[in-house]
């Protein structure tokens, strides 16, 4: 019984670690542009090692500095970024948020669903 047990806990930590291993270390760029109409806030994850461009986060915020939109990317390296999801946000007169919608990447235009 103690075999299967340690058995067990053994395997669990080699699937961890294997899993780990294919996670390629990342740093993190930032760029921020405030404007009179808002803020944008740019993302960049990139793999430590080549510098090559991973995913990105953005966000767009309006001048009261309530979240409009966060878009997510990912790299591709033929066809540049590919949207994987984009949230937008909006506010009731009282300023509590409404739910989000979520739109989705037309792969076949290139840009974000209507």
């Amino acid at each position: 019984m103690n075999t299967k047990i340690l058995l067990s806990f053994l395997s669990a930590i080699l699937l961890s670690i294997s899993a780990y291993a294919y996670t390629p270390e990342t740093i993190v760029l930032s760029n921020i542009e405030n404007t009179e109409k808002g803020c944008v806030k740019e993302f960049l994850f990139c793999d430590k090692e080549t510098n090559a461009p991973i995913s990105k986060t953005v966000y767009n915020y309006d001048a009261e500095g309530r979240m409009l939109e966060k878009c997510m990317y990912e790299w591709n390296s033929s066809k540049g970024w590919i949207g994987i999801q984009k949230l937008e946000y909006n506010y009731e007169a009282s300023n509590s948020p409404a739910a989000p919608v979520v739109k989705k990447w037309d792969k076949k235009n290139n840009k974000w669903e209507e």
